[in-house]
Formats: structure tokens, C-alpha cells, sequence
């Protein structure tokens, strides 16, 4: 039944130590990722990722696409259980940055509302609401900050009947965000600082991620993924989306002077390579801007404080070499995101080469240690 009013704990239900599935229902794949401990050690026991070749209109429209998928990928992956720590699809959620005040005295729960109500304009008994305060060292101050989660009750519902209806049984929902800074926290190690951006690229938008000393800074969405890519490769080549997208798969964007010496290019396809690069560097730049005006942010927010480095995950993170051009454009490194970096293989074997890039199941694996770090 909806609510009459917002739920600050939707997002934040306990669930038992037995070893919970991450299911990321991504826009072209679904990602699951199940990790287990040993000796308080995370170990990875089972990963997937495989396309669900639909939109999510289209799986609740059709939920028997999902439910098959779902089905054969438990039976053949040996996941344990069917309890799933799940992502809300991004086309459902609004996450806003909010400014508020709330006095020594105040409730924050109702001083935050108060604020969101004059933001959004919107009827927000509508709405699951949750939010993570920003900088909460700060909470004495009467000026804060939030990431508020918004999402509309029937789209809750319909999203849960979907994963009900699959056999799923859902231990909570939660945000991408919250994902990747538990992801964060458990791959890096102890004597290195946590000052970092994540780049996670999607088909139509990206996210700009701030993880500050274990802390979300900063959550932006940008007008930049993979379709715009795709669309200048189609029109400078005179071809469809699909063509664009084997071109740019089979050739990479790495530069031909920085391949590896055992590395023989002829000379067509250093053509095309040099090509894809000189007709995507508009786009780049554009990214690189929005990337240098968050690293401005950050200066601001900690009195002079620097990123020491870039994480890249999500769809672009496919092509190859893409950490090569956006490391040359920004003065930090940038890495493609390894979200098993540091942590255990279970002893039965995981099919690597089935799960793409890595990069492309990080938010899974993030989910599936909730409540453990």
C-alpha cells in the first residue's frame, strides 16, 4: 500500500548474514554478483553479467524475459539462495543534492523535507524518499547538505512484482551511489587515501561519483554516454548505431603510438583508429570539462583538497583503451575500475570472458557486501 507519508528507511532494511545476491538490472544487461566471507574475508563466489536484450518498459511489459533469464542464470552460476540486495534502474530514480538548514534543535528528517518540498515542487507522499547526509562531520552546523533518493511508489511496486515474479526475494533496494563507495572502500587499500572521482558511463547519461575518506561529496549526472559516441561515429561514417558500435568494438580508440612494441597495426587500421579518435575528441574534451569542473568543486568543498584518482566503470569501459584518452586529457590517472581487485576467488571457477568487463559489474558487487562494510 503507498504510504501517506515519505519512508526514510526504505532504503536501510537489515537483512541476515546469509550471503545476499547484487542484482543490477542495468539498461542492456543484468549484472548479479554474490560474494560470501571467510574469516571476515570477502570471496567472490558467483558473477554473471548477460544481456536482457529489452528496455525496462519492455521486462514489465513482458516479465516472463526476465524470469527465464533469471532462472537459468541461478540454476547454471550456483548462486545460493534467491535473497538480492537490488539497484534502483536509473530510469526510476531522481537523486538530487540538497542544501538545507536545520537549527541545534530541529528534527533533520522534517528540515530536510521542508526543503525538498520547495526544490521539487512536487507531492512528495508520491514518493520513497531516503537520503545520506553529505560531510556528516558537519551536522552541528545549521547549514548541510544531502543526496536525497526520490522514487515514485507505483514505480517501487511495479519494480518489486517484477522481481518477486522472477522467484527473487528482495532484502532492500538501494542507489548506485552507496554501491560504489562501499565498492571503493573495500578495494583500496589501507595506506592509500580515498580521494576519488567515478566515472560510470551509461548509454544516454554518466555519473560523476566523489568518493572523499570513505564519504559521497558529490553525485552529478552529465549529458554524456555511450549512445553520443555512437551517434558521431554513424554520422561521420555515413552508417546505422549498429555498425557505429562494431566499428568502434573492433577497433578500440587506443592511439597507434602508444600500442605495445609487439603490436603490428596495418595501415588501414591505423587509419580507422586515428580516424575514431580525431571524430570523438569533441566529445572527450566535452567530458574532460565536465570532469575538470568537478575537480573545482572538490577544491572548494575541501578548502583545497585534490582527487589523487580517476575510476572508470559502466558501458564505455567495453571499448578499449578509453582510460588511455581520458588520462591524456585530465592531469590524474585514470583507471578501468577491477572490482575484484584485492578480494578472493571462491575455489570453483569463474568464467571471466563470460562477464565482459569488469568494470561493468562493480555497482553488483558493491551491492552484495552491503551491511558488511
Amino acid at each position: 500500500m503507498p504510504l501517506t507519508q515519505p519512508d526514510f528507511s526504505f532504503f536501510r532494511r537489515l537483512f541476515p548474514t546469509q550471503p545476499l545476491i547484487g542484482f543490477d538490472l542495468g539498461a542492456e544487461k543484468l549484472n548479479m554478483v554474490q560474494v560470501d566471507f571467510a574469516s571476515g574475508n570477502p570471496v567472490i563466489t558467483s558473477a554473471i553479467s548477460d544481456y536482457h536484450n529489452s528496455d525496462y518498459a519492455g521486462l514489465l511489459e513482458h516479465p516472463e524475459l526476465l524470469q527465464k533469464l533469471v532462472k537459468s542464470t541461478l540454476k547454471i552460476n550456483g548462486f545460493k539462495g534467491r535473497k538480492v540486495v537490488a539497484s534502483v534502474p536509473t530510469a526510476l530514480l531522481k537523486i538530487i543534492f540538497l542544501n538545507y538548514q536545520c537549527k541545534a534543535q530541529g528534527v533533520e528528517s522534517q528540515a530536510l523535507l521542508e526543503a525538498l518540498k520547495h526544490r521539487t515542487r512536487e507531492n512528495l507522499s508520491d514518493y520513497v524518499i531516503d537520503y545520506i547526509s553529505v560531510n556528516p562531520q558537519s551536522t552541528e552546523q545549521v547549514n548541510r547538505m544531502a543526496l536525497v533518493a526520490m522514487v515514485k511508489h507505483e514505480a517501487v511496486e511495479s519494480y518489486l512484482d517484477l522481481l518477486i515474479s522472477c522467484g527473487l526475494k528482495v532484502e532492500a533496494l538501494e542507489i548506485g551511489p552507496l554501491a560504489i563507495k562501499r565498492l571503493v572502500s573495500v578495494i583500496t587499500p589501507p595506506d592509500q587515501p580515498q580521494k576519488i572521482l567515478v566515472i560510470n558511463f551509461g548509454a544516454k547519461k554518466s555519473y560523476l561519483t566523489v568518493i572523499w575518506n570513505n564519504e559521497l561529496l558529490l553525485d552529478r549526472e552529465i549529458d554524456f554516454g555511450l549512445d553520443k559516441i555512437l551517434t558521431a561515429i554513424a554520422k561521420a561514417f555515413d552508417t546505422n548505431i549498429q555498425t557505429a558500435l562494431e566499428v568502434l568494438h573492433r577497433y578500440g580508440l587506443a592511439d597507434h603510438q602508444v600500442e605495445p612494441d609487439d603490436l603490428v597495426l596495418d595501415e588501414d587500421e591505423t587509419s580507422i583508429k586515428n580516424v575514431l579518435i580525431d571524430i570523438l575528441s569533441p566529445n572527450f574534451q566535452s567530458l574532460a570539462d565536465e570532469i575538470k569542473d568537478v575537480l573545482i568543486y572538490v577544491a572548494s568543498e575541501t578548502r583545497g583538497g585534490a582527487v589523487e584518482l580517476i575510476y572508470l566503470m559502466g558501458s564505455l569501459t567495453r571499448v578499449s583503451s578509453v582510460d588511455q584518452i581520458i588520462d591524456r586529457l585530465i592531469s590524474i590517472p585514470v583507471k578501468t575500475i577491477n572490482p575484484f581487485y584485492g578480494l578472493e576467488l571462491d575455489d570453483k571457477p569463474l568464467h571471466f570472458d563470460d562477464l565482459g568487463p569488469l568494470a561493468g559489474i562493480a555497482v553488483a558487487t558493491g551491492l552484495s557486501m552491503r551491511g558488511k562494510f
